[in-house]
């Protein structure tokens, strides 16, 4: 790859703002530094490390990077033979080595579903004897501690013991009362590395001792008194023993270090390239990048965005780029301000993030081809160094693209030929796109020309598209059509920006000849193909609203069917527990009479009985099958009444018993065989000669109501009534509940229903008799 194109198509800018994620320095140079791979297994092991990584972030988190140092420093001093490092240095590397090991845990985490990162985290190096001897060398402040040896322990006891005796004789001295006149200031400092006392400077002959210094002001001297001296030389005998004492350890943890300097080093790169991990896919997850299927034979980027659109937060409208695996390349055209040199840089950019193990701004799926090389032609080339116009580093630039490039390649080419004579510079882009697909590299470009619009349009390598714009303002869309040249539209943009009238009426009748005759063509073949698009939008709505129509259909009836079949289940089952206790009863019953007289019979009626509890049970362990429809015998199900169905209205169904029609649940009716054809028998009934068709429970308890409703429902029916009234009352809503719970399973009860407001409204039941 060429830094000139990766600059072109602002790759580093890319990483800076990749690297702005990171966490560590070493983190922000890796992904400064990155590039893309020219060998396929690279790009696919980056690619999968990344995929894990961000799988892994999502779930426990981003990697525990931090902001670590460099080793650089510390590594280069601990080198030379008995260096001795810094206790900041030391302190340095026990942090990034306690950062490794959190790293190295958080990678382990699950190797079994990210292989890639277990095999990163092997690649660590524990570097476990340099972390042992810190830990027992440095406290928690970075500094030496006091038992890092037992001589550097008795040393500091030593020191600590002579600063304690000599600062106590010398506060001793400064608070004596008798020296109250001498003494300065009541407190012991050092100067000189030794412990002194403040003496006024007059009274500086009366105190025997060394002047070590004196005040700013000249107000003050500080001195050594005699009897401190030898207390001082001490002391300062002490602390280069405790200083050479540490020097000492410091040196043999620095030879630890210097023996392990290639793994420390491994170490710092390893965290580095983690933490590049993990910059990378919070870039990826922040603004939607998905993994690219590298090695296609085809370009397929489907809602593609410009990446550094996206960091600098800018409104995107996604782009379908694609180049189908028989042709070698993309044409696009269509108006300034279209969006084209964007597409251009997006695909350039999208190849360079997914070679270099980068997801891309691309809806998942997207595919591109693995090129050995981008080279890229577009922008504003001028060079004022090598004095150069636009036009002419363009032409240097061609033919350095046409040098480098052949099959495996990718070439982006922003209007060639610009920047000259425009007949010369159609003919020299035909020319130039010519030869580089003869040399196989995958070319996409873009064209004002309209030569070069009809010679994409009569290649059969090249795919032509153009960005849209709105017909009616002339406005761009950003929008990609495939198949079509599009408009230049320079002159109504040109009117839409101001430009006089008559300087563009001027033009339209400068606009002559094949200019002017293939702008009407296109101009016709853009309306042919909006209108063909909207017909095609509102094909694919209809088709979309027929399919979810018919899936609604489907998934209701398919939930009837279910409902069926469960309601039955439980019906059967509820049937088959009454056939066994029917037919334990029965038995007890038969067991009881056999012991009587008239045995035979007994014994034919028993048989009789199971025949039948058999027959019926039969009956009933047969298939659902259809569901009920006008016409069949039906039995409401729990409530023992059965009629022909006369009509089923969505959720409601009336049936038909004799006389009587009534109104119930749709999903409450089940198929019954018709009943055979029965003989009529005349029954007397004593009718009651008057009977009320009103009864009044209010004040009566639930069970005393529900015996004075049955007689008075039998009395009702005797009587020949068809609707009776039964007043209850309001109240707590008891009494009103058992009311309709015992009419719900009465024979007697065919319906009920709440009277009307004027009528008596919630207090009052109206029972409509079978």
């Amino acid at each position: 790859m060429r830094p000139r194109d990766l600059v072109t198509l602002e790759f580093p800018h890319l990483l800076e703002a990749v690297a702005d994620l990171a966490r560590s320095a070493a983190g922000r140079h890796r992904l400064r530094s990155l590039r893309p791979t020219t060998t396929p297994a690279e790009a696919d092991r980056r690619l999968t490390l990344l995929e894990e990584a961000a799988a892994l972030g999502r779930e426990a988190g981003r990697p525990p990077t931090a902001d670590v140092p460099l080793l650089a420093e510390a590594l280069a001093a601990a080198g030379p033979e008995g260096a001795a490092l810094e206790p900041r240095r030391l302190a340095e590397l026990g942090q990034v080595i306690g950062v490794a090991r959190q790293v190295r845990t958080w990678l382990r985490r699950d190797a079994a579903r990210f292989p890639a990162l277990g095999a990163l985290a092997e690649a660590l190096p524990a570097a476990a004897e340099v972390e042992a001897a810190l830990a027992c060398t440095l406290d928690e402040r970075g500094q030496v501690r006091d038992d890092a040896s037992p001589a550097l322990a008795a040393a500091r006891a030593v020191v600590r013991e002579l600063r304690v005796e000599l600062e106590a004789r010398l506060l001793r001295l400064v608070r004596d009362p008798d020296m109250a006149d001498t003494v300065a200031e009541n407190y012991v400092t050092v100067r000189n590395g030794r412990f002194v006392v403040p003496i006024r400077i007059a009274a500086a002959g009366t105190v025997a001792g060394v002047v070590q210094d004196r005040s700013g002001s000249g107000e003050t001297v500080f001195i050594e008194p005699l009897f401190a001296v030898q207390l001082n030389n001490r002391l300062l005998l002490a602390a280069k023993d405790e200083e050479a004492e540490e020097r000492r350890v410091r040196a043999e943890v620095t030879a630890l270090v210097r023996e392990h300097a290639a793994a420390l080093a491994a170490l710092e790169d390893g965290l580095a390239a983690v933490d590049a991990l993990g910059a990378a896919a919070v870039f990826s997850d922040t603004h939607g990048c998905t993994r690219p299927i590298l090695g296609a034979d085809e370009v397929a980027l489907t809602a593609a965005r410009h990446p550094l659109l996206l960091v600098a937060g800018r409104p995107v409208v996604p782009v379908d780029v694609r180049v189908r695996a028989d042709q070698r390349g993309l044409a696009i055209t269509g108006p300034n301000t279209g969006g084209k040199t964007v597409a251009l840089k997006t695909l350039g950019l999208s190849v360079l993030m997914a070679q270099a193990g980068l997801f891309v701004p691309a809806a998942g799926g997207s595919r591109l081809p693995f090129f050995d090389t981008v080279l890229v032609d577009l922008g504003d080339e001028q060079s004022i160094e090598r004095d150069l116009s636009t036009f002419s580093a363009h032409a240097e630039n061609l033919a350095e693209i046409a040098r480098l490039t052949g099959p495996g390649g990718l070439v982006l080419l922003d209007e060639p030929g610009a920047g000259t004579d425009p007949v010369e510079g159609a003919a020299l882009a035909i020319g130039v796109v010519t030869d580089l697909l003869e040399r196989g590299p995958r070319l996409v470009l873009t064209s004002h020309f309209p030569q070069m619009k009809t010679f994409a349009l009569a290649s059969a390598e090249l795919e032509v598209a153009a960005f849209d714009v709105d017909p009616a303002t002339g406005a761009p869309r950003f929008r990609l059509a495939y198949h079509t040249v599009g408009q230049s539209l320079a002159l109504p943009i040109a009117r839409r920006h101001g430009v006089p009238a008559r300087a563009l009426e001027i033009a339209e009748r400068v606009l002559v000849g094949e200019s002017r005759d293939l702008g009407r063509a296109v101009a016709r073949l853009e309306a042919s193909r909006r209108e063909y698009e909207e017909r095609r939008d509102a094909a694919e709505a209809e088709r979309a609203s027929l399919a979810a129509a018919r899936a609604d259909a489907e998934s209701l009836a398919a939930d009837l069917r279910s409902r069926q079949r469960r309601r039955w289940a439980e019906d059967l089952g509820e049937s088959r527990r009454f056939l066994e206790d029917l037919r334990r009863r029965g038995s007890e019953i038969l067991e009881e009479l056999r012991r009587r007289p008239e045995r035979p019979r007994l014994h034919a009626f028993a048989a009789e009985a199971e025949h039948s509890i058999a027959a019926h049970e039969a009956e009933l362990g047969g298939a659902p099958g259809r569901p009920p429809a006008p016409g069949d015998t039906v039995e409401v199900v729990g409530r023992g009444i059965r009629g022909e169905l006369v009509e089923i209205a969505g959720a409601r169904a009336r049936i038909q018993r004799g006389g009587l029609k009534f109104e119930v649940a749709a999903d409450q009716l089940r198929r019954v065989p018709p009943g055979p054809a029965r003989e009529r028998v005349a029954v007397e009934v004593d009718r009651p000669a008057e009977t009320p068709d009103e009864i009044n429970l209010i004040g009566r308890r639930a069970r005393e109501a529900i015996d004075a409703l049955a007689t008075f429902l039998d009395r009702a029916v005797r009587a020949g009534a068809s609707e009776v009234r039964v007043v209850h009352g309001l109240g707590s809503g008891a009494l009103r509940r058992a009311v309709h719970e015992f009419l719900a399973g009465s024979p007697y009860c065919a319906a009920y229903r709440e009277a009307e407001p004027s009528a008596g409204g919630a207090g009052v039941t109206i029972a409509q008799l079978a």
